[in-house]
């Protein structure tokens, strides 16, 4: 079982460049970061989860959390799980009359589901290592590159982030590809 490390959504950006959102997951007890491009649909979810909107009818992510309610299953925790061909897979670990159930999901979609059951998510020590990037200073809230839509930090200095994104490479989260960056299946 490789070694996991707890993470918090950190922020929720758009990247002018890809032109898709980024969610910013950072670890819980460290110093790196991990990028992940995602969807718009998933990124309006995500945010909606964030900032507890509720929509008057359920959304597909509200639809499942209401689901795992009524079949009295839990989410024991999301997991970013591998990466692929820059491409981040995901897993939602549910529990329920005694049994555990491991389900293959976007790493969007997980994280929208966990924001709505409030459950921990994990990335392994590998995928951290090979796609997260390290910041010994805490970034501030929005970044050169694009526009912020929702940040968990609350601070005066959004030049710290900007300087922090500014100074991502391609490189710096794939040394050995020219691929694009984090994008998700």
């Amino acid at each position: 079982m490789p070694s996991l490390r707890r993470m918090r959504i950190f922020s929720l950006m758009y990247d002018l460049t890809a032109r898709s959102p980024v969610v910013v997951l950072k670890e819980e007890e460290g110093d790196r970061y991990l990028p992940i491009l995602i969807g718009y649909f998933e990124a309006t979810a995500i945010e909606m989860g964030l900032k507890k909107k509720r929509p008057t009818r359920p959304l597909t992510h509200d639809l499942i959390s209401n689901f795992l309610h009524e079949m009295h299953l839990t989410v024991f925790q999301i997991q970013v799980a591998k990466i692929e061909d820059h491409t981040f897979y995901a897993n939602i670990i549910l529990s329920g009359d005694g049994e555990t159930y491991e389900i293959d999901a976007r790493p969007s979609d997980a994280i929208a589901i966990a924001i709505r059951e409030e459950a921990p998510i994990v990335v392994s020590e590998e995928i951290l290592n090979d796609a997260g990037v390290q910041a010994s200073d805490p970034p501030g809230q929005s970044g050169s590159f694009g526009e912020e839509l929702y940040t968990s930090l609350n601070t005066d200095d959004p030049e710290e982030f900007r300087q922090f994104i500014a100074g991502l490479r391609p490189e710096d989260l794939f040394p050995a590809d020219d691929a694009e960056p984090g994008a998700e299946g």
